[in-house]
């Protein structure tokens, strides 16, 4: 690797989790290039958390999935990020995504060379890599670490998590929450797939026992627009009497961000938020059936993570033929008791 490098292009334009887990290379990468300038293809409801980035940003390349996923819309698009990512010149691309597409966008920057992984999740993005490293398998933050390490010629080891509060973000909540108690509790009750579900009776249930060995503990539940059917039936389960802050569908993701630091932990499906509240070091309880989180757990220590033992465990499946999936039946007194000892030992 060229020891000149004055401008660096990263590829990984989603999803919300991926690209937390792509900060720790971020660090890495601006460690060994502290002179260097960033610049980030992401999709467009992503870009906000890239405040948080370890290696600032200095220009955000939007990759609009949808305008490039509809015919009327498709050529228009190509050609407008196809002239975003040429209008800078690059000593270094990297292509954490390692799709066929993110190695096209990659492969048509101004420059390189183009750097991937030697087997990426698409066979034919390896056309693509001018320096392609054959990373071992793992944890998609190690990997993502281990790909920098290797263009560089390191060993480092995975930094550990540093994300400054950012001062805009943290005004916003304040201004929309006022001040949270000490002893906030986080649900992140949301996930892309419906597999990654857990039943919201769960996370009540969870909630209920919670509040009856430590009633001074608030609740808030985080997510989209589209979580607060789940937001609904958690409340209409949990009963009266339980101070339920009810925030899905009103925090921009910065908001989100602010509020996870300031949990004391985080009770969570599968999901993008999850990883955020991983990358504050806020501890995780997970829930996990059909994704491996050995792969894509909640990255660092004192999380949990809560996955029966079943033959179709890990099947990477978003839809089960069953209503109710034999994974999602967790023991919620096992799970309360084990945030109770953590929210009076904090350990």
């Amino acid at each position: 690797m060229k020891k000149t490098v004055t401008r660096i292009l990263a590829v990984k334009p989603s999803s919300l989790g991926d690209i937390f887990h792509v900060f720790p290379a971020l660090e890495l990468l601006r460690r060994n290039f502290p002179e260097a300038e960033l610049d980030y293809l992401v999709h467009p409801a992503f870009a906000e958390v890239l405040d948080y980035s370890p290696f600032p940003v200095s220009r955000r390349i939007l990759f609009n999935r949808k305008r490039l996923g509809k015919l009327p819309t498709l050529v228009p698009e190509f050609l407008k990020l196809v002239r975003e990512v040429r209008r800078n010149r690059y000593d270094l691309v990297i292509d954490f995504q390692g799709l066929t597409r993110s190695a096209i966008f990659a492969l048509a920057a101004k420059g390189g060379p183009v750097a991937g992984f030697a087997h990426p999740r698409e066979p034919a993005a390896r056309l693509g890599y001018r320096r392609a490293f054959d990373v071992a398998p793992g944890h998609a933050v190690e990997r993502n670490v281990n790909l920098v390490n290797a263009l560089c010629g390191r060993h480092d080891p995975v930094p550990e998590p540093l994300l400054p509060e950012n001062p805009a973000h943290a005004a916003e909540l304040a201004a929309l929450t006022g001040p949270l108690p000490e002893e906030l509790v986080v649900l992140l009750p949301g996930s892309r797939w419906e597999t990654k579900k857990f039943p919201p009776a769960l996370f009540a249930e969870v909630v209920r026992r919670i509040h009856a060995e430590r009633p001074e503990c608030v609740f808030a539940v985080l997510g989209a627009a589209s979580d607060c059917a789940e937001q609904a039936a958690i409340r209409e389960a949990a009963g009266p009497g339980i101070p339920l802050l009810e925030l899905a569908g009103k925090t921009s993701l910065g908001v989100m961000v602010e509020t996870l630091r300031r949990a004391k932990l985080v009770i969570s499906n599968d999901s993008g938020p999850m990883h955020a509240a991983a990358a504050l070091g806020r501890p995780v309880f997970g829930f996990f059936g059909p994704t491996d989180p050995e792969k894509t757990g909640p990255y660092g220590k004192n999380h949990r993570i809560y996955q029966l033992q079943l033959d179709c465990q890990k099947c990477l499946k978003r839809n089960c033929r069953q209503n109710a999936p034999l994974c999602h039946r967790l023991d919620a007194g096992q799970i309360a008791a084990d945030c109770i000892q953590t929210l009076t030992t904090g350990e």
